[in-house]
């Protein structure tokens, strides 16, 4: 799989799920019985749900460090720390059929979601701290930007967002 077919299906299949995100959140908020509904499901399959975001993640990392062949940088590492785990605790989860998941997610995707925000700051321009993403170094460099956005690091930081999203609404149901 090249680059081109894959960056393509990822970035479209991201934005997409962007739209769909926000008419998600909008209709949450100003509707009650999509709330309830969405805490029904929420509560009933949370493993599920979190299994699903952790492991499409990680299927996704994998695809463009292993098959498309970019080179995975140190801030990208750090993120996979915090996402590839959850697949794990989620799986355990579901086969104890214990709902204990969203505990570990919770603070994981805290983790995760604030360093893959601090690399995408770094990508879109912002001064860097590490020397990682120093100039020249791999966290700097940019192999994927689709729709003036979607970049590896945003497509990381919108799985911690669903993540830390679902388990709110587990929370706080």
């Amino acid at each position: 799989m090249t680059t081109e077919l894959a960056t393509p299906i990822i970035a479209g299949t991201t934005v997409a799920s962007h739209v769909v995100f926000v008419l998600f959140l909008f209709l949450y908020a100003t509707n009650a019985t999509i709330k309830k509904g969405t805490q029904q499901i929420v509560n009933t399959y949370i493993d599920e749900i979190i299994f699903i975001f952790a492991f499409v993640a990680l299927a996704g990392s994998l695809i463009y460090s292993n098959i498309v062949g970019f080179p995975p940088c140190d801030l990208c590492w750090v993120q996979r720390i915090f996402i590839y785990p959850q697949v794990l605790i989620a799986s355990v989860s579901m086969w104890r059929k214990e709902k204990l998941a969203v505990y570990y997610a919770l603070p994981l995707s805290l983790i995760g979601g604030a360093v893959a925000l601090y690399h995408s700051y770094v990508l879109w321009g912002g001064g860097s701290l590490l020397p990682c993403t120093a100039v020249g170094g791999e966290c700097s460099k940019v192999y994927v930007m689709e729709y003036g956005y979607i970049t590896i690091p945003v497509m990381a930081l919108t799985t911690f967002i669903y993540l830390l999203t679902v388990s709110y609404i587990y929370k706080k149901s």
